[in-house]
């Protein structure tokens, strides 16, 4: 019992021994700060989680009385990677217990509520297709039919009529597409085949002077997957960076896999799979807005003035399904979204 507690808790947890080594570390302290257990058992606390200052130095100054220090908006060098977060060390009788909790910069962090703001709305998704769908349809045929009788003039307030509830009906089936929660039809897929009919699909939306380019790993093994769910999502993404570069000069759209063990994930089945397959997406747009970054993958939230903001939720959503993850991050002037899949076994 006291292991599947550990094993559920949403928030990263490490344990060390009185010297600082570590002895153990929760799924959920594998996936937030994206490192193998057995990458960081029998390592030094600070070599992995890294402060401005000697965790170590800490270890002899509890009292009996207080037994846990805590430090709110930190700058944590977590394997490489720099987060904020706020930070607990809990003196046990064997040793420390280190919580990490993120603050923002930590997508991965967000995948965890992502799926619960998910279904926060599909009965709302469900509810618009049913209650719109079929009212708007019967105005653009009244307008059609009254259309036949109208000057060239008032023709102008039917097509006006027409074009915008078609617009309507059009924002209702990206909630319909939302609302469908279907298990994906799983198979034997190539990711490269997949991520290359999206670009073809997407390509005639770009603009002439955005490069498309290709860095592939041919030797990556095949994943399961649903092959019109995954190609909606490396769809979804395209479409977002082509907006994203929008007005800027020398544009750039970059797909790239390859593969690396180490990155775990605990998924709802209760099985702990390995996701070592890696597709990033990079474009050298508008970026992410920083006080969206913390809730990009979450529903209606979106930097773009026409978008719904179910678009990357959607995405956040296909992938779960298919027990990855997803996180988005700035570097060197790019925007990247990376995509961690299991493969076949």
């Amino acid at each position: 019992m006291e292991n599947k507690i550990w094993e559920a808790l949403p928030f990263a947890c490490v344990f060390s021994d009185n010297l600082g080594i570590v002895t153990d570390i929760n799924s959920a302290g594998e996936v937030i700060l994206n490192i193998a257990k057995k990458k960081i058992l029998m390592k030094p606390i600070q070599q992995y989680l890294r402060v401005d200052f000697e965790l170590t130095s800490y270890f002899n100054n509890f009292s009996e009385s207080d037994n846990k220090f805590s430090l709110k908006n930190i700058n944590m060098t977590v394997n490489g990677n720099v987060m904020v977060v706020d930070f607990w060390i809990i003196k046990l009788t064997s040793g420390f217990l280190f919580v990490v909790q993120p603050i923002r910069n930590n997508n991965l962090n967000n995948i965890f509520f992502a799926e619960t703001a998910s279904q926060s709305v599909v009965s709302m998704a469900q509810m618009l297709t049913h209650e719109i769908k079929n009212p708007i349809a019967g105005i653009v045929s009244a307008a059609q039919l009254l259309e036949m009788s109208l000057s060239k003039e008032d023709r102008k307030l039917t097509k006006l009529v027409t074009d915008e509830t078609t617009r309507i009906l059009d924002l209702v089936e990206q909630f319909d597409h939302f609302g469908d929660l279907r298990k994906p039809k799983s198979k034997s897929l190539n990711i490269h085949n997949i991520i290359q009919r999206a670009i073809t699909s997407s390509k005639v939306k770009a603009l002439n002077s955005i490069i498309i380019e290709e860095d592939y790993d041919p030797s990556l093994p095949d994943v399961i997957g649903d092959p019109i769910q995954l190609e909606q999502v490396f769809s979804n993404l395209m479409d977002n960076s082509i907006n994203a570069l929008d007005g800027y000069q020398n544009g750039k759209i970059i797909f790239k896999t390859y593969f690396e063990k180490g990155l775990y994930l605990k998924a709802n089945d209760g099985v702990k799979r390995e996701l070592p397959l890696h597709i990033q997406v990079k474009d050298n747009g508008c970026g992410i807005p920083e006080k969206l970054s913390e809730k990009i993958f979450e529903p209606f939230i979106t930097g773009s003035k026409n978008g719904t903001g179910l678009g990357l939720s959607l995405v956040s959503k296909i992938i779960m399904l298919h027990n990855g993850v997803i996180k988005a991050s700035s570097e060197n002037n790019l925007t990247i979204f990376k995509i961690s899949l299991p493969v076949l076994s």
